[in-house]
C-alpha cells in the first residue's frame, strides 16, 4: 500500500504546462498536468491505452478526434488511446488534471515529468 498527496504533484507550469507522474508502473501510469490560462495541451494520442481525466481544479476543452468538451472542476472523462486528444485551458486559473492511463503506453515519453 502507497499513500499520495495530490497537492505534493501539482505545480505552476513556468510555461504552458507541467506533468508530475505520481505512479507507474507495467499497468498504470497516474499523473497530474498542470495548464496555464489561455494554453494547451498539443494534439497526441496513447496507443491502445484507456484514459482516465478527472478535472480537480478550473475548466477547459478536451478536444477528442476533433469534438470539444467542455470540462470543468469534478468532471470525469474517459477516452480510448487512439483518439486524438487535446486539451484547452479557457479559464483564468491553472487547469489542474488528474490522469490515469492503463495499460501504461510502452514508449518511456508518457512516464516522464515534463515542463512545455
Amino acid at each position: 500500500m502507497e499513500k499520495f498527496n495530490i497537492d505534493d504533484y501539482i505545480v505552476a507550469p513556468e510555461e504552458s504546462v507541467a506533468k508530475r507522474v505520481i505512479y507507474k508502473d507495467e499497468n498504470t501510469l497516474a499523473f497530474i498536468l498542470s495548464i496555464a490560462p489561455g494554453k494547451s495541451l498539443p494534439d497526441h494520442t496513447h496507443e491502445n491505452s484507456t484514459l482516465m481525466i478527472q478535472i480537480l481544479k478550473g475548466e477547459g476543452i478536451i478536444n477528442i478526434d476533433g469534438s470539444p468538451v467542455s470540462v470543468e472542476k469534478n468532471h470525469l472523462v474517459q477516452l480510448e488511446g487512439q483518439e486524438e486528444m487535446s486539451v484547452d485551458n479557457t479559464g483564468e486559473e491553472i487547469l489542474e488534471l488528474y490522469v490515469t492511463i492503463s495499460p501504461q503506453p510502452l514508449s518511456d515519453r508518457y512516464s516522464q515529468n515534463a515542463d512545455l
